[in-house]
């Protein structure tokens, strides 16, 4: 494949319109349109020749940034690419990005194979060009034959670090709508009940299997049952501040309900009703020998001493022992139970949330 590398008049590229990606985050591409500001694009991009000039194949996200920062001329190489090649360079360039939602993953794979049959005529084929498994190719796809535009857009990235953007629904939450639920006012009712209520993880795919077993009731009063049923972590009186200030993000037990996983949602629990939903960030087993002053912090304390002191206030004198195992939940606090005024007005909780 010929190429050549050059500086090319910024005003003579046009954007690249295969790319897959259609929103482009405006906190990092401020960010990089600083950066070029200041010392000017490092990396090159890759462009194709057109009519009236070239095209980007690949640094859309540089080549947006360069404009934002009003420079005229930036670094090139030139190459020779077909539609097909710009498409899958795109969608393998793209395939593990975290910005890159499986929705606009799926639009690319059926542009592929809608458009170049011969190459990619299965979803096999085309996970072998592009390096994953069949299985991603379908479910990518699902969100695309399956969910209307709205409930599309409201699909996050699926990032490493797995945070959910106020506003969509994780990826695998997505899947699960599409192949349970056919009608598209009702998924999008579903998509939207679940961002409402903070509902993700393993409760949101349970809240979906459950409205798909029994399509007679409400979405509402699927959600309600399926919160009911909740798992339960017992948190004491000398925990809500704390929990509740977001300072206590850890609480460790001897054992904690195997029904209890990462990603779930459920119940802290101080006598009735509940005082909040809990978001399960993690579950991790630890030794109390091995806990640090970082772990004290995470338990609302100031340091290791006072944590220990008020193990042994909770679980009696002399239970500190090092080499004992306990389940180590970390959590964040999705909702706090509306009824839980009435429940701070009867145990007289005046350093609560005002």
């Amino acid at each position: 494949m010929s190429q050549s590398f050059k500086e090319i008049d910024l005003k003579k590229i046009k954007p690249n319109r295969l790319n897959p990606r259609e929103e482009f985050r405006k906190e990092p591409l401020d960010e990089l349109a600083d950066s070029i500001s200041q010392t000017g694009l490092i990396q090159p991009i890759v462009v194709r020749q057109v009519e009236k000039g070239y095209e980007v194949v690949v640094g859309e996200r540089r080549y947006r940034a360069s404009h934002q920062a009003g420079v005229e001329k930036i670094p090139a190489i030139v190459r020779n690419f077909t539609d097909d090649q710009v498409i899958e360079l795109n969608l393998i360039e793209n395939i593990h990005r975290e910005d890159l939602s499986a929705v606009e993953k799926g639009r690319t794979c059926l542009q592929l194979m809608e458009r170049f049959p011969e190459k990619y005529p299965s979803e096999e084929s085309l996970a072998n060009h592009v390096g994953v498994s069949p299985l991603t190719i379908r479910d990518w796809l699902k969100l695309i034959t399956s969910m209307t535009k709205k409930v599309q857009r409201m699909v996050a990235p699926e990032t490493i670090s797995r945070r959910v953007p106020e506003g969509k629904i994780e990826y695998t939450t997505a899947v699960r709508i599409a192949r349970k639920i056919k009608e598209p006012k009702k998924q999008l009712k579903v998509a939207q009940t679940l961002v409402r209520k903070g509902i993700r993880g393993t409760t949101a795919r349970q809240v979906v299997r459950e409205i798909a077993r029994k399509p007679e009731k409400s979405v509402e009063k699927i959600v309600e049952e399926v919160m009911e049923t909740q798992s339960k972590i017992p948190f004491r009186l000398c925990d809500i501040e704390t929990t509740l200030k977001g300072m206590k993000t850890q609480i460790s037990l001897e054992k904690v309900d195997s029904k209890i996983r990462k990603d779930s949602m459920v119940q802290a629990d101080l006598y009735e009703p509940r005082i909040a939903d809990i978001r399960i960030k993690d579950i991790l087993r630890k030794r109390l020998g091995d806990f640090t002053d970082e772990d004290a912090k995470r338990e609302g304390e100031s340091n290791l001493e006072q944590f220990k002191k008020k193990w042994q206030i909770i679980n009696g004198k002399g239970s500190w022992d090092p080499n004992l195992r306990v389940d180590v939940v970390r959590f964040e606090v999705a909702k706090l139970n509306p009824k839980f005024d009435e429940l701070r007005r009867r145990l007289s909780i005046k350093f609560l949330l005002k």
